[in-house]
């Protein structure tokens, strides 16, 4: 018999990059249009019949999901009263459907058709990264929809999702007795969201810090080609190209922009010089590294010459300085993929090893947060063709599935003992969440949305797998005793403790935004609406401030080395750093490695107490650094 309750087992909580769309007219195998109606607030499709569009010109997005996200208009043609750059204005979808977007407050423009020149920019940040394969249908039955919330979150041994709360407006009125008499609900927050895993890759790290650049494989497919290159800008969610017809390319393949122009990371270097990380070099002590970023392609747009992709670009890049490479993931390890090798020989070794550099970026990536439950053991009822129960009947799952937008790192820390695996715990906080609703509809009920169910329809293979971040036989933990830690110029042997945090500060922000749509509800009174008000009522900036980092580590005194150094109070900058590094087990020589680089510190503390049981005397060290980067060496072609 079926169970009648949720329960944990039959849960899932997957996550995916956020990314903006900029969708200009002539695009996506057509002459698009979009329109306001009289009212100036809804923007309709037309025309468009590929890519981020159905043959229908539906925007492939789900019903509701883009409620909240911040949309720019760069007006050259008929929109130049909504230009963004000249007048400054920003427009808040309040609601999305099919080939309709309706946005807050109302647009300039009136009953005007797009031409050349305009375009639409949707934001990143609430923005999760759109699914190229989703299906609209106007019935919740034979809908089909989903966005790239379609990653594995690690080994995480506990979950907390960010709890909806409402702050209520209440208030007494003078010779109306002591009762509360006016009684309002005012904003919605979704804070209090924390991952706590067994690490098994730097992917936090990533979300956590914010840059990433790679070191370009050696191991790669032919390089895009035909085409004639044009700048990159940072922010920018597409490659264009100027001229040419674009071959050695395809929607689904990862593409390297080679850049071998230096970035800086955040370091006390006055003038960061020599070999860049990613420059034939890999190492520690490098000062600046090249600025090569890799990312999947979501679709190219022959038309417009655009290679859209799932996440902005983070750094400019001028097209005299970079090169277009590529590879893909692959069931084995053809075409650049990397590949963990099973052979008796070299077992843990992996072919194609990723290296990546992560540190502190001025910005953090947001990421959207997917989860579902239900009450037994069956998919989502829609289009998909997973589950076989009709909501209402005997054996209806009653699943109820939520993504939470705009997320952010607020802290992590990352744990390391000598006896257990290492441990990473994530907080974050969300600005909107929005919920499927289409088991509401009055006919055709169903799931409009199909959740994520990472071992039946997303890592179903060993290729999907790897596309999902949990590559096989990748999922184990690092642990503290295949690590080593260096610190003062020596290796120090007798640690026992290791534990970092970082603080981002991550604040969000109420502003007043208008929302003038009425809200929609079933014959029975309740409302349709994904995200209610419009996302009004809600945060709709999430904002990294001041970074801190603080560190401790437990360590067996064995000589005044230490204490030496506490006392004589100095800093330690870039040639003395603290480094960690852990290597998973294995055989083979290209094993999954992390080496986390602390550097220019002050030691704050160094107790050396007289232990009661007479035992050893154990030091700990409470360190305050200024920097911290990350070196990760994996399966994945971008966190």
């Amino acid at each position: 018999m079926a169970s009648t309750v949720y329960k944990g087992d039959l849960s899932e909580v997957t996550f995916g990059k956020e990314c903006g769309l900029a969708l200009k007219h002539g695009g996506f195998g057509g002459a698009f249009q979009f329109a306001s109606n009289a009212t100036g607030t809804q923007i309709t499709f037309s025309g468009a019949t590929e890519g981020f569009f159905d043959g229908s010109s539906n925007l492939r997005y789900p019903v509701g999901m883009l409620v909240g996200s911040q949309l720019r208009v760069n007006g050259a043609g008929n929109f130049t009263d909504d230009d963004n750059a000249t007048k400054g204005h920003v427009y808040t979808i309040v609601a999305n459907s099919g080939a309709t977007l309706t946005v807050s407050p109302p647009m300039k423009a009136v009953s005007t058709t797009s031409t050349t020149g305009d375009e639409l920019l949707i934001d990143t940040i609430g923005t999760p990264t759109i699914d190229t394969g989703m299906t609209f249908n106007a019935n919740a039955a034979s809908s089909d929809e989903s966005v790239l919330t379609d990653q594995f979150i690690g080994l995480a041994a506990t979950v907390a999702l960010p709890e909806t709360k409402v702050e209520v407006r209440r208030s007494h009125v003078v010779g109306v007795g002591r009762d509360i008499v006016i009684q309002e609900p005012q904003r919605f927050s979704n804070e209090g969201g924390s991952l706590e895993t067994m690490m098994n890759s730097a992917r936090w790290l990533y979300y956590s810090l914010g840059r990433e650049v790679i070191d370009v494989p050696s191991a790669l497919m032919s390089d895009p080609s035909g085409h004639t290159k044009v700048d990159i800008s940072a922010g920018d969610t597409f490659i264009e190209y100027s001229a040419g017809t674009l071959t050695n390319l395809d929607a689904g393949d990862y593409v390297i922009v080679e850049d071998g122009t230096a970035v800086n990371y955040p370091t006390d270097i006055a003038e960061p010089s020599g070999t860049k990380w990613g420059d034939g070099a890999t190492g520690i002590a490098l000062q600046h590294a090249e600025r090569n970023e890799i990312r999947q392609v979501l679709y190219i747009d022959t038309t417009l010459r655009r290679i859209h992709v799932e996440e902005p670009f983070y750094f400019n890049h001028l097209e005299s300085a970079y090169t277009l490479r590529r590879l893909k993931y692959m069931s084995g390890s053809g075409n650049g993929s990397p590949n963990f090798d099973t052979g008796a020989s070299d077992f843990g070794n992996i072919t194609n090893r990723q290296d990546r550099l992560i540190f502190q970026g001025a910005t953090l990536p947001s990421f959207s947060i997917e989860s579902s439950i239900r009450t037994h053991n069956t998919g989502s009822f829609n289009a998909s063709g997973e589950g076989s129960s009709a909501p209402g009947s005997v054996n209806d799952s009653k699943q109820l599935t939520r993504v939470w937008k705009g997320c952010k790192v607020k802290d992590f820390s990352l744990a390391a003992d000598a006896d257990a695996e290492v441990k990473m715990t994530v907080n974050f906080d969300a600005l909107y969440c929005y919920t499927d609703t289409g088991r509401l509809e009055d006919a055709n009920k169903g799931d409009r949305y199909t959740a994520h169910r990472m071992f039946e329809n997303t890592g179903n293979s060993a290729l999907n797998r790897k596309k999902a971040g949990i590559a096989p036989n990748t999922e184990k933990p690092f642990f503290f005793y295949n690590g080593q830690i260096s610190a003062f110029g020596i290796n120090i042997a007798q640690v026992t403790n290791f534990a970092l945090s970082g603080n981002n500060n991550s604040e969000a922000i109420y502003t007043i935004r208008g929302n003038s749509q009425a809200e929609g509800r079933n014959s029975a009174g309740d409302s349709l609406e994904q995200i209610p008000f419009g996302g009004s009522r809600n945060a709709n900036l999430m904002i990294e401030k001041a970074m801190e980092y603080e560190l401790s580590m437990t360590v067996i005194a064995s000589d005044p080395l230490i204490f030496h150094e506490f006392r004589t109070n100095r800093t330690h900058d870039h040639t003395e750093p603290i480094t960690l590094t852990l290597t998973k087990a294995g055989k083979g020589a290209n094993r999954e490695e992390i080496i986390i680089i602390i550097d220019d510190y002050i030691i704050e503390s160094a107790p050396l107490p007289i232990p009661e049981d007479k035992g050893v005397i154990k030091t700990e060290l409470a360190i305050k650094p200024k920097h911290v980067r990350v070196i990760s060496r994996d399966a994945f072609l971008h966190m």
